[in-house]
């Protein structure tokens, strides 16, 4: 039996509220071979998205909830992508050249597809179908990070961002929440705009499916002291959650 491309937390718990976290392992299967990525990059925001994993797994033990992680490199496939976008199979990331991605064949698409992608919104869905015969509405919250500067590009100075596609009420809570907390600088749809995207498993899972929704996006030098780093943030955003959750 094939084991599972990604993590899970409190399966089928009764909690309305789903955690996502999309790029949260590095891992490439040894077929592939790291894909050709050196393992200093693989050990970087092209690979995986650092501390989103840890904020998640402590969001979904502080608040009793569901939450899915997934195991494999954002390279061999994008779980945040659509499945018929460009950028679900990158070739190149952050200017750094993926070689088992440069000419990749319907056939390899498919296999990676099937055997890393799907299982994935399938797990999500077997939730959000616990979750309503329960008699509840789910609720989506995704934990992403991103780095402080791109290669060539400009000083990003949110310590986080908080993004939606279309109005979104916990997105909105949880961004004005977060204003009020300590010194962190927090954006709205920063560093990306996701007002200009149709993407992403919050919106796939959530908002086509007309289920509240929010995605935060912290700056990955927030967890250099991973335990410090994931624990303010987990402690902060469990709190903000709860009260939305039960407001």
């Amino acid at each position: 039996m094939q084991d599972k491309v990604f993590d899970e937390v409190n399966s089928l718990s009764n909690c309305e509220l789903i955690i996502t976290c999309e790029h949260g392992g590095a891992q490439i299967p040894e077929e592939y071979n790291s894909l050709g990525v050196s393992a200093s990059n693989l050990d970087t925001h092209i690979a995986r998205d650092k501390g989103a994993r840890e904020v998640s797994r402590l969001l979904a033990q502080k608040l009793g909830c569901y939450a899915i992680t997934g195991k494999y490199s954002r390279l061999l496939i994008d779980l945040n992508r659509r499945t018929n976008e460009a950028d679900l199979i990158v070739a190149t990331s952050d200017k750094t050249d993926i070689p088992a991605n440069l000419k990749i064949d319907e056939t390899e698409k498919c296999k990676r597809l099937e055997k890393y992608y799907y299982p994935y919104y399938e797990a999500i869905e077997k939730q959000v179908a616990h979750i309503k015969s329960l008699g509840k509405k789910p609720v989506f919250f995704s934990v992403h990070s991103f780095t402080p500067q791109l290669k060539g590009g400009s000083y990003r100075p949110w310590n986080a961002g908080i993004l939606w596609h279309k109005p979104s009420a916990l997105a909105q809570f949880v961004y004005e929440k977060l204003q009020n907390r300590a010194d962190k600088k927090v954006g709205a749809n920063v560093p990306y705009d996701l007002q200009q995207a149709n993407t992403g498993a919050v919106v796939i899972c959530g908002e086509e499916k007309g289920y509240d929704y929010g995605l935060i996006e912290i700056r990955d030098n927030e967890f250099d002291n991973m335990d410090k780093g994931a624990g303010w943030w987990a402690d902060n955003l469990a709190d903000i959650l709860h009260k939305y959750l039960t407001k």
